[in-house]
């Protein structure tokens, strides 16, 4: 137990269940449905976006080949780290703005528009950064096809960004269903579309950057769209752009920006070290690893679009004691979601990367490491939510002090390991990363999670690795020991589970959080063809 003030932390914060539905309990009920409901939409549109990605992965890696893959990664990845700085941290820091009293005067719509257009510029100067580097640097710095996917690439940093700004909008209303379909379905689907039509009308060159193009474009149509429903009309009549906001704004969002920056630095800097390291070649073999891990990502990701205003929210309510035993009853659900997932890709991962196409295979041990990476930071990460709105300049040193960690594991393990060298260089700054963010929690604001808190899932799943390993081995049959190892790890995982949940009464209900008012109506899942059911 430890005594903080008028907070107290224990143990019973995480496990014990409540006795009697108090007004604060019920809305913690109210809340935690909210976060689930989330959850559930954004997974299935996951799902979705998984089986277009995976259609894109056999597009780009039997019609494209490894290098122009690879050339379309790396522009990619200097693309999505733009955007983070083109988005201002209004991906997250939005809700704050829209919530502020002094907002409360002016039409939500209005503010929106004032972040629009700060969003905008800054997305405009290091688009245009971008473009004048790709066309100045020489081809020993940067290869010629990668600078032309630059340079074709770069003006879509507005609109990721603007996508970004306008699917936030529409989860401040607790509307998801929105950014479900815009990223799920819409973004994917058109641009793999477009990128066999291209590719049909014989441009195989600019196939995968017109995809982008098509998809990017399409997806900020509709959930501009539909923000601006959800706002009840934008209002340009009467829309005056506010001066004092816009630079509110920009000052209040410079952490966080730096901290997403560097965050998406930390994601790509592997990916940047391979291609300059090892060439364009190894670089389509380890995007396409990045890209199979994704399953893993998205289980976070499912959650993260409703955990971030409500997390917001309970921080003003309850501070930051009770909102991390909120954050560590999600952390645990997602850790539990998320294992399963690892121990599927450890044992297909072989085949389906052969089935991309042939070569791709070398990538499975950088596969796992990834997958593994993304699992810890995915479960244990959550903590910094806590940063983004109690004291940012935390998480960017340790988000900064982690990049410097992954830079320097990936000079020294990739000239002699090659792209498995890489994805261990990953694995080993989310894990340390992991340990700093537990101690700085500590010091900062007294939160100590229980150590033994997640021991469940890891030992469930650390039991269900072997077992799926002995049954490949034993497998009589060339693809048996990808389906005996599927199946068993999967089978012994849940039992696992299942008697540790029975033993230790422990439950992995999310519990703690609060939000303002009763949840909205349930939102109905997306079909496949993006219509509601």
């Amino acid at each position: 137990m430890v005594d903080n003030g008028s907070h107290r932390f224990s143990y019973t914060q995480f496990t014990a269940a409540p006795v009697a539905l108090s007004p604060s309990e019920d809305a913690s009920r109210r809340a935690s449905r909210v976060v689930m409901r989330g959850g559930v939409s954004a997974g299935i549109g996951f799902v979705i976006r998984f089986g277009a990605r995976l259609l894109f992965l056999l597009v780009a890696g039997r019609l494209f080949g490894a290098t122009l893959f690879g050339a379309y990664s790396l522009a990619v990845a200097v693309v999505e780290l733009a955007v983070t700085v083109g988005a201002v941290g209004t991906k997250r820091t939005l809700f704050q703005f829209l919530d502020d009293p002094a907002a409360r005067q002016s039409r939500p719509s209005h503010v929106l528009l004032d972040a629009a257009i700060l969003v905008s510029g800054a997305s405009l100067a290091m688009a245009g950064a971008i473009m004048l580097s790709a066309w100045l640097l020489p081809a020993a710095w940067l290869p010629r096809s990668t600078a032309r996917a630059l340079l074709i690439l770069a003006p879509t940093i507005g609109g990721q960004a603007l996508l970004d700004l306008c699917s936030a909008a529409t989860r401040w209303q607790h509307r998801m269903r929105y950014e479900v379909i815009g990223r799920s379905v819409v973004e994917p689907y058109v641009g793999l579309s477009v990128t066999l039509l291209v590719f049909w009308l014989g441009r195989r060159d600019d196939g995968l950057l017109a995809g982008y193009w098509a998809g990017t474009l399409a997806a900020l149509a509709y959930v501009a769209w539909a923000a601006r429903g959800a706002f009840g009309q934008f209002g340009l009549a009467s829309y005056v752009v506010d001066r004092a906001r816009l630079v509110r704004m920009w000052r209040g969002t410079a952490a966080n920006t730096a901290s997403d920056f560097l965050n998406a630095l930390y994601g790509r800097i592997d990916l940047y070290l391979v291609g300059v390291l090892l060439g364009e070649s190894s670089a389509g073999v380890y995007g396409i690893a990045r890209q199979v891990r994704t399953p893993i990502r998205q289980v976070r990701q499912s959650f993260d679009g409703l955990l971030i205003p409500i997390v917001a929210r309970t921080l003003t309510a309850r501070g930051p004691i009770e909102t991390a035993a909120a954050l560590g009853s999600a952390a645990r659900l997602i850790l539990t979601m998320q294992l399963p997932v690892l121990i599927v890709l450890a044992a297909v991962g072989v085949p389906l990367l052969r089935g991309v196409g042939p070569g791709f295979e070398a990538g499975y041990w950088a596969l796992v490491s990834l997958a593994a990476a993304e699992t810890v930071q995915g479960a244990f990460g959550l903590g910094e939510l806590i940063f983004v709105y109690r004291r940012p300049e935390l998480g960017l040193w340790i988000t900064a002090l982690s990049t410097v960690l992954g830079c320097v594991a990936g000079l020294l393990l990739i000239p002699s390991w090659g792209i498995s060298g890489a994805g261990a260089s990953v694995l080993l700054s989310y894990v340390v990363r992991s340990w700093h963010r537990r101690q700085v929690l500590a010091r900062t604001f007294d939160v100590r999670p229980p150590l033994l808190y997640h021991a469940g899932p890891l030992a469930a799943a650390s039991v269900a690795t072997v077992a799926a390993v002995v049954a490949a081995s034993v497998a009589g049959s060339p693809l048996a020991p990808y389906a005996e190892a599927t199946i068993t790890g999967v089978v012994v995982f849940a039992l696992g589970i299942a008697v540790w949940l029975r033993t230790t009464g422990a439950r992995l209900a999310i519990h703690g959080f609060v939000t303002d008012g009763p949840p909205p109506d349930p939102e109905p899942p997306p079909d496949d063809d993006g219509q509601t059911a």
